[in-house]
């Protein structure tokens, strides 16, 4: 689901409010076919006055927060800042493109290279990180945003050679405060040979993609993705849109225009965009706004079934083979991913944290009473098409009591006691507390 930014403050022919949004993604109950919330932003939404911030401040956009946890959502966030720089911030002395050297007279955009812009910024971007960089309910920020729409095109310098520097400092600012969560930048060619080295490879950003399903994600940003993946996972987004699909106003130029693909209508634009992205190896993919919401759920259901079972990772354990000799287990286990994305399990935030375990069940209370990891086994190897065998051996503690329990498999995260924190591709009747029940095993 996304929120373009314009519910709070307004936009031209903009039809939300954060209560309509809700409203009407209610009516068709878009968060059963959603698991992320993406909200793009403007700055000035966030800290309309320097140090007080929508999170502490704006009860709109806390009971908009709060209804997206209500309803089973992760955040995500990109904050941008087309015509929205917060005024304390010019009249801290930031100069903008109507000032030299561009002097432009309608179209306001910061100089990304002033030092006042890059210090307020800083401010903002810690106190932002301090309430959401927590991945119980953050999925991933967007850690640059400047630009057009955010997009990284279109970025405005006092002077050129300053590009390097900014793209810099603005995303190990991100980097040194989000340290919990997936950080992302948009992928385009215009940067691609300051982002690739110091962005994705030496932070380990994830790419960020919109216009999927159409001839702007090109043929040199493809080739560009290709030599990302299967390292990084690819955070995707669709091109083809609309507030109201009664609304085609210039739309149908886009058509027009359209050269890589054959589209004729918004059906047509939407479904090629779902194929786009799984060829695409995307983690992610957008039902949007509202109106859209309710075109892609009652007109288009199979391409959005298509994307929830194929789309991102699908994990799943195929075979599991027992030995046991007493207190001491052999498990030879084979996996695959039923999806075209990755674990983004390479990611330093996240730092392997997601690894394989057994463990043994209480078989009345559920209770774990002995989990065994195995270190060796790496998730975010696995690729759609590919089986991956391993073979873990291990030894119960002597000290476990001698009984019946259940044997079990899961997706562990390490960062929380070694709780199961994938959930994995099983009937829900095969779960048990998050493990995965394999068979019983008599101690």
């Amino acid at each position: 689901m996304y929120e373009e930014g314009w519910s709070f403050n307004g936009g031209k022919n903009n039809p939300y409010t954060p209560e309509i949004f809700w409203e009407e993604m209610d009516a068709v109950n878009a968060s059963a076919y959603s698991n992320i919330l993406y909200i793009r932003v403007l700055w000035n939404v966030m800290e309309p006055e320097e140090g007080r911030y929508a999170w502490i401040y704006n009860e709109a956009y806390k009971n908009y927060i709060r209804k997206a946890k209500d309803r089973g959502l992760k955040l995500a966030f990109r904050i941008f800042f087309d015509n929205g720089v917060p005024d304390f911030v010019y009249k801290a002395g930031c100069k903008s493109t109507l000032d030299p050297p561009m002097s432009l007279e309608n179209d306001k955009q910061p100089y990304y290279d002033d030092p006042v812009f890059l210090e307020k910024l800083t401010n903002f971007i810690r106190a932002f990180a301090k309430e959401y960089d927590n991945p119980d309910i953050v999925d991933f920020v967007d850690a640059y945003g400047l630009g057009r729409w955010g997009e990284g095109h279109g970025v405005t310098l006092k002077d050129e050679r300053n590009r390097e520097y900014v793209m810099r400092r603005v995303t190990e600012e991100y980097a040194n405060n989000f340290k919990r969560i997936l950080t992302v930048m948009n992928l385009s060619f215009a940067d691609y040979k300051y982002s690739k080295p110091l962005v994705y490879d030496k932070l380990g950003f994830l790419p960020r993609r919109d216009g999927i399903g159409s001839f702007w994600f090109d043929d040199e940003e493809r080739k560009m993705l290709n030599e990302l993946f299967p390292d990084k996972a690819f955070i995707g987004e669709g091109c083809y849109w609309f507030n109201s699909p009664t609304d085609t106003t210039n739309y149908h130029d886009y058509f027009k225009e359209e050269k890589r693909f054959n589209i004729n209508n918004f059906s047509e634009a939407l479904t090629v965009g779902v194929e786009d992205a799984l060829v695409s190896h995307s983690n992610t993919y957008d039902l949007r706004v509202p109106a859209q919401c309710k075109f892609w759920i009652e007109k288009l259901p199979d391409p959005v079934q298509k994307f929830i079972t194929l789309g991102g990772y699908r994990l799943y354990p195929l075979t599991i083979k027992i030995q046991q000799d007493k207190n001491s287990l052999k498990i030879e286990h084979v996996w695959t991913n039923f999806g075209v994305g990755v674990l983004p399990n390479r990611h330093p935030n996240w730092n392997h944290k997601y690894q394989v375990s057994f463990s043994l069940l209480d078989p009345l209370t559920k209770e774990v009473k002995f989990v065994y990891t195995d270190v060796n086994v790496e998730p975010s190897d696995w690729l759609k098409g590919k089986n991956y065998s391993y073979t873990s051996s291990f030894r119960v503690p002597d000290e476990l009591s001698s009984g019946n329990y259940y044997l079990c498999v899961g997706i562990t995260d390490s960062t929380k006691k070694n709780q199961p924190g994938i959930i994995l591709s099983l009937p829900s009747d095969n779960i048990l507390n998050g493990w995965a029940s394999i068979t019983s095993v008599q101690l």
